[in-house]
Order: C-alpha cells, then structure tokens, then sequence
C-alpha cells in the first residue's frame, strides 16, 4: 500500500461537519508536502488528515490535532481506543425523542464529566457518549451549540422548556435532519441487506421445540426432563447408531423437527430485509479509522497550545526536517452570523491570521491557512499565495452558496502545487513505467 487507508471509509469522518475541507486537501498537500510532523489545531472533521496521501504511522513521523471540543475529541479518542463499543452506541434508528434525550444527555455529561476527565487523562473517554455524539450530530449538524431553550428536569426526568434569563445549556427541540437519505452514521452507504444469523425467530410465541406447548410449569431451577428416555426430538427413536457426534445430520434436506415440511414460506425472504442492530460496515468503518489514528495525538484545548515551538518542532524537524501546519479557524464573524459550533468564536481568526504571520517566517514551517476570501489578504502583501479550490458540483462543507469564496493561503516556504495537466502527465509516465 503506498498511502494509508485506501477504502474510502477510512479516509472520512463518521460524521457531518460544518466547513469540512475534505475536497481541499490535495491542494493542501501538495502545499505542506510530506512533512516530518504535521499539526491540526482546529481538528473538526480531520478532513486533511485522513486524506494524506503519504504512508501513516511511519517511524519518526508525528500527526497531532487538537481541537477545543470536549465531545469531539471524546469521540475520536473513543473510535482509537474503543471502535466496537462506540459503534454499538452510534448505530441506532432516527428518532426524534431519542435526538433531544440524548442531546441534553451530552450536553450535561460535556459540563461536568468530560473537560476535567479528558484533561486530566491522555486516554480517558466514554465510548458510549462517543457515540451518543457521532448518531446526534448526524441527525442535527449544530446540534451542540448548547443555547436551546429545552432540557431535563432533573427531578422528574421530563423535558422541559426553560424561561428566558439565566438558564443550564439547552438544546432546540426540533425535527432530527431529513433532507436527505442521512449523514454521517446514519448515511445510507451504512445500510446492507442481509440477517444476522445469530438472531432467534421473534414473530410469534415460538415454532417447533420451542412452542408454548412445550413448556412445563413447575420445572425447578431449569434442570431438563428426566425421568424417561426422552421425549420429542430427544426420545429414543430418534436415536442413530453411527452417528458422529460432533456434527449434525447431513445426509438429506432435514429429519424430525427440520425437516422441509417445517420451514415457514417466506421467512427468509422477509429476514433477509433485516441485518444486526450495529450494522457491519459502521464496525468496519470504526476498524479501519482505528487502525489510521492508533499513532496520532489528540489534544484537547485552545489552539495555540499546539502551536508553539516547542510543539511543533519534533526532533526529526529540528534536525533539518519540516512542519506542516493546516489551520482551519471558525469563519470570521462578519462572513457568517449565528454559532455553529459546541466552542464557537466569531473573533479568533484574527489571532490566527496574526500568528500564521509570524510563523510563516520560519523556513523549517510550512502553514496552510483556510478561509474565505476576505479574510486573510494582508498575508499576500508578505510573500503568501492565495488558492482557489472551490469547483461546481462539490456543495459540501462550507457554507453553501457562499462556497465558491473558500480560498487557502500557503506559507513562503511551502511547496509549489502541480497543475492539473502536470498531475495528469506524471500519472501518465508512471503508468508508461
């Protein structure tokens, strides 16, 4: 395999994410190029991050995002660690009651469980609330801002709408997302047919052995029936000299109790409409983005904890390496109204406008910065390249109509893009060779 995970579910967020940069992150690879230690600070979807071309988990090649999110980081931590047990809690039908209980739910275990726990423990999470969070954030993207009105009453357990004025945070009790076949865990790619083998016949009170007719009360402690040979499928004529006792009768289509004459027309035809409560392919997608993150850092704060030297400068770098830094910040406030986020700030793009200026500086730093097209054209007065990556069609992350404006500024020491016929000629030699 010459990059990491080539399914495509390993190169994708289980879940839907406000201005995700998926569709950029060629672009900002051929920018940063194959960096010694790569640095998310505003990690969200990590959209560059699983799109990097470049083999993972090498020795002497670092990966860390942080992101100030508690749920966020939470549910990559809890996909690292725990990929079954948080698929268990993702896959689950869309319901609206269950979107505002388990919402108010997170909301609660985010202010007084999960910012000292995830602080104070590098590998603490809660797979379950993990995936609380992957399956609300799939049927409500913004579901997390925390300014609702509606919560819990802690005494009774019914949900109720707080007055105006000082209140806990609350979540908008609304209709889960409809408009299109799904997000996220519940995205249709996630649906199979098929049954789970392993599920017992639930359509009525029992069929063959296991009628209502054959239960006798009075049994003490579940011991079997002894005082005969046997009766039923287990009399003494259903004995069979010979018989190997490790495997079942194969000699026909069925004897006794499954036989052909036993099997219900259409029984397997309706199964087969049905597969296991925790579908197979969100475990596998949970696997595979396991596997991709096992040696990356997941930091839990304010952005700029990351980006110090003393963070980004591993030894490999030190010792004539380079950074690469992609900073993906909330749009500006004058370019979008409203929160769209758990930790939302309308102002912080200008702090990292003012750092990206300084750092850019640095020979050993190779920065990325994203944004709209406004923001960030004083860095083209100091020797930073501006790049359009938005093309027709895409209407995905970013702010819709407002998507064709999402630019990426590079660093002056960044490398230099290749163009799309140079892509397609050196795609063409390697096939020639």
């Amino acid at each position: 395999m010459s990059g990491c995970e080539t399914s495509p579910r390993g190169r994708k967020a289980p879940f839907p994410w406000f201005g995700g940069k998926s569709k950029a992150a060629p672009l900002v690879w051929q920018l940063l190029g194959d960096v010694d230690h790569y640095c998310e600070p505003f990690a969200g979807s990590l959209a560059v991050l699983l799109n990097r071309p470049h083999p993972c988990n090498r020795t002497y090649y670092s990966e860390t995002v942080n992101d100030i999110d508690g749920m966020l980081v939470n549910a990559w931590r809890s996909i690292q660690y725990s990929p079954d047990t948080t698929a268990d809690a993702a896959s689950w039908p869309v319901m609206e009651a269950d979107k505002s209980a388990r919402q108010i739910a997170l909301l609660r275990w985010r202010d007084t469980e999960a910012a000292e726990h995830l602080a104070g423990d590098p590998h603490w999470h809660d797979p379950v609330m993990g995936g609380w969070w992957l399956w609300a954030v799939a049927v409500q993207i913004g579901a997390f801002t925390g300014d609702g009105a509606w919560t819990a009453d802690p005494r009774t357990g019914r949900i109720i709408k707080q007055p105006r004025g000082p209140r806990e945070p609350g979540v908008v009790r609304n209709r889960p997302h409809l408009s299109c076949g799904g997000n996220g865990v519940c995205a249709p790619q996630m649906r199979e047919p098929g049954v789970s083998r392993d599920l017992p016949h639930l359509s009525d009170n029992g069929t063959g052995v296991c009628t209502a007719a054959m239960r006798e009360p009075g049994v003490v402690r579940n011991r079997p029936h002894l005082s005969s040979g046997g009766n039923g499928v287990c009399a003494p004529q259903m004995r069979e000299p010979g018989v190997s006792r490790d495997l079942p009768h194969l000699g026909n289509d069925g004897q006794g109790v499954c036989t052909a004459a036993m099997r219900e027309p259409g029984v397997e035809d309706e199964a087969a409409q049905y597969h296991p409560t925790t579908m197979p392919k969100l475990r596998a997608w949970f696997g595979l983005l396991s596997a991709r993150l096992r040696h990356v850092r997941v930091l839990n704060g304010d952005w700029t904890r990351l980006c110090t030297t003393g963070a980004m400068h591993t030894l490999t770098v030190r010792m004539g390496g380079h950074v690469g830094v992609f900073l993906d910040p909330p749009y500006s406030g004058d370019v979008r109204a409203g929160s769209l986020y758990a930790k939302d700030n309308h102002t912080i793009a200008a702090d990292v406008l003012a750092w990206a200026l300084e750092a850019g500086k640095n020979p050993k730093n190779r920065i990325v910065l994203a944004g709209f097209d406004t923001e960030h054209t004083d860095l083209e007065k100091t020797g930073w390249t501006v790049h359009e990556w938005f093309a027709d069609g895409y209407l995905s992350g970013g702010m819709g109509d407002q998507q064709h404006r999402e630019r990426l500024w590079s660093s002056p020491h960044c490398c230099m893009p290749i163009s799309k016929a140079q892509a397609e000629l050196f795609a063409q030699d390697l096939h020639v060779r």
